[in-house]
């Protein structure tokens, strides 16, 4: 079982150039992944970006090794 399900990490900015996407935590599914990116956004006190110093803001991102394993 090679798929992975994290959370990831980008500036808000819309003027910032800084568009190396970080990887926050591992998650065990993607609803987790999906949820912990939520209850991030929510929090006020977030990390600033290393570039600008703006928030940074918090997806669900999945990497499947065999998206359809019947196929």
């Amino acid at each position: 079982m090679g798929d992975r399900f994290k959370v990831r990490a980008y500036c808000s900015s819309r003027t910032c150039d800084y568009v190396h996407k970080e990887d926050v935590m591992t998650a065990i599914n993607y609803e987790s992944a999906f949820s912990l990116a939520i209850a991030y956004n929510a929090y006020p006190a977030k990390p600033g970006c290393p570039s600008c110093g703006q928030p940074m803001t918090f997806y669900a991102h999945s990497v499947l090794e065999v998206p359809w394993p019947n196929a």
